[in-house]
């Protein structure tokens, strides 16, 4: 059950931002700090968040749910002449570095946000990106966010900067996860 959650939440994730994706007049554009209207710069970094994020989160769960698939089957889950899960996980391995390492992708997102803090705080991007989301959820995320934002940076080898390194990765994790559940909520109240 637990495996096909995160499939589900996943897919219904990655629809969700592909739609949104899709509504944007342009595309993303290059640059955080294009001259257009606030809303539309508010919605383009949303959306340049959700992607990266999505790419890390998607891709290191894939890993965990196909490893744990090859376990189902035991011995024969590691045989590729019995299972094409071996090369599937070797490929998801490949994924999470593809396109930017989770570390390159985690440090750029910390200095988008602190790039945009000016005309949009950790604390609203947050709201923008969970919007309909419960909001005592949205409120711890928006702390964790405003906290750890905060930090001047990821790159400083310092034993602060190393416990805000696995607490920002830990966030953006949780927080893509609490994206897909609300993407997911989208589908079922949709269904008949």
């Amino acid at each position: 059950m637990e495996m096909e959650n995160i499939v589900k939440r996943t897919t219904a994730g990655t629809f969700k931002l592909y739609k949104d994706f899709l509504s944007l007049d342009g595309g993303l554009k290059k640059g955080l700090e294009a001259d257009e209207p606030l809303e539309v710069k508010k919605q383009r970094f949303n959306i340049r968040q959700l992607v990266m994020l999505q790419k890390i989160t998607a891709s290191w769960d894939c890993t965990d749910v196909i490893r744990k698939g090859m376990s189902i089957f035991g011995g024969h889950g590691v045989m590729e002449d019995f299972s094409a899960l071996p090369r599937l996980y070797r490929d998801s391995a490949i994924n999470e570095l593809w396109e930017g390492p989770r570390n390159v992708l985690l440090t750029q997102m910390h200095r988008d946000f602190q790039r945009v803090s000016k005309w949009y705080t950790p604390s609203e991007a947050i709201k923008g990106i969970l919007k309909e989301g419960d909001a005592a959820v949205v409120a711890r995320f928006q702390a964790k966010a405003e906290e750890l934002v905060a930090h001047p940076g990821l790159v400083a080898p310092d034993e602060k900067t190393l416990d805000v390194c696995l607490r920002w990765d830990k966030f953006c994790h949780d927080l893509t996860h609490a994206y897909q559940d609300l993407a997911m909520a989208e589908v079922e109240k949709a269904l008949p």
